[in-house]
């Protein structure tokens, strides 16, 4: 391993496997090292400015790591989510992330990001937070991710949202009073209903 790699993974490993250009200029690697040593595979470029050690062991949702990262005002939210809770069997390879409409498009590189633009009440409502090898990371409850599959239904499919209820349905922790608050709030009260009745 030569200097500048040494140096690269010393900048990276203070920092969490994550670094801004800034940090590695500070630590004196000048910029045409940094391109070098991206197009060599050492570092994966995130987003511009933001970078992430390659050789880190990945985890599992390593890409909800980057994300949160990259954009830590963001929420993971529908397909993602109800992945994440294993409420479905379809496994998405892009991540769904909402922001709060009238925020700027953040511009990915990498992992594959699908963007959403909730309201502000919707936005902030049923917000959680996990932590995933040490890192904060953003993602709605089960309950307003349901919630959420059903009001994006057109998009998705009816078949995902209703699989997300059926799978919740059958767990006992389930929580009717919260899923039908966070459907008032989806506006999907309603449908909702509907579908619990038919279910239960």
């Amino acid at each position: 391993m030569n200097k500048i790699n040494e140096k690269i993974n010393k900048v990276f490993k203070k920092y969490g496997d994550f670094a801004r250009t800034n940090d590695i200029l500070a630590a004196g690697i000048h910029r045409r090292d940094i391109k070098k040593i991206k197009d060599e595979g050492w570092i994966i470029r995130v987003k511009r400015g933001l970078y992430r050690l390659s050789e880190i062991p990945l985890v599992s949702n390593q890409g909800y790591i980057d994300l949160a990262r990259a954009v830590p005002e963001g929420v993971i939210c529908l397909l993602s989510a109800l992945s994440y809770y294993e409420l479905t069997t379809f496994n998405p390879s892009v991540i769904s992330m909402a922001l709060c409409r009238g925020r700027r498009r953040p511009k990915i590189e990498y992992p594959p990001v699908e963007f959403y633009y909730f309201s502000t009440k919707q936005f902030k409502a049923g917000v959680d937070e996990i932590k995933i090898k040490g890192h904060k990371i953003r993602i709605y409850c089960p309950e307003k991710t349901i919630c959420d599959c059903f009001r994006y239904r057109s998009k998705l499919g009816l078949d995902i949202a209703k699989e997300g209820l059926s799978e919740y349905l059958k767990r006992k922790g389930r929580n009717l009073e919260r899923l039908f608050e966070y459907a008032e709030i989806c506006r999907v009260k309603k449908l909702m209903e509907i579908w619990v009745n038919a279910m239960i």
